[in-house]
């Protein structure tokens, strides 16, 4: 099984990304792995850890997913490679939030009591801690990009962000759905930003698909 924990990190974005607990997810994956079921998931799918009364971990070594709230479907982050999702909603169900599956991929689903019970037995609940602390860097990044900040601050570190998707990615996104699904501001307030940014040179963009950012300044 190989598990690809490189995907989510890139030394030119000006906020690094949370390190990913490689060795933690690797040893929680080997535990559970032969304990869940094959499944495949396609682009669009929404995942639940919690559906009735049935609680269920995903284990994915690779992918791309996006997590967002339910209520409206805003972006709240995006991860690429090896994950396993619903541990927390598992143990506080809440309904929040869901996982978005970007790209087709095959996991496998446990069946959460059983996971629990091998994490006991196995002694893995340190690394779990480690897995839902990564988990809670990547929302509290977010709040650092989006709360108390200018509208500006908001698109450049989105640009920032979606620059950093693979170039198949990007070609398939268009750059103010892009960020108006993670920020949630008016169209018209994106479009004249990146009115001006490519007016000044700081983004090309073409057919609304983001081709290169620049040097972007900090301040508006």
């Amino acid at each position: 099984m190989n598990i690809n924990n490189d995907k989510n990190h890139d030394a030119r974005f000006p906020f690094p990304l949370p390190p990913r607990p490689n060795a933690e997810l690797a040893m929680v994956h080997n535990a559970l792995w032969l304990q869940g079921e094959e499944q495949v998931f396609h682009p669009g799918e929404e995942i639940n850890a919690v559906k009735g009364d049935e609680k269920s971990l995903y284990l994915f070594t690779e992918g791309h997913f996006t997590f967002v709230r339910v209520s409206d479907g805003l972006v709240i982050a995006s991860v690429r490679g090896g994950l396993i999702y619903g541990i927390a909603e598992c143990m506080r169900p809440r309904g929040g939030c869901a996982l978005r599956v970007e790209e087709a991929c095959t996991g496998r689903v446990v069946s959460a009591q059983r996971a629990f019970e091998i994490f006991t037995q196995q002694q893995l609940w340190e690394s779990v801690a480690h897995l839902l602390a990564w988990f809670v860097q990547n929302i509290t990044m977010r709040e650092e990009h989006l709360v108390g900040v200018s509208a500006y601050v908001m698109i450049r570190s989105k640009l920032l962000e979606l620059n950093l998707q693979p170039t198949e990615y990007r070609a398939q996104q268009n750059v103010a759905d892009y960020i108006m699904d993670r920020t949630q501001l008016a169209r018209s307030t994106i479009m004249a930003i990146l009115s001006e940014l490519r007016r000044g040179d700081y983004v090309e963009i073409k057919r609304g698909k983001l081709i290169a950012v620049k040097n972007l300044p900090k301040d508006y």
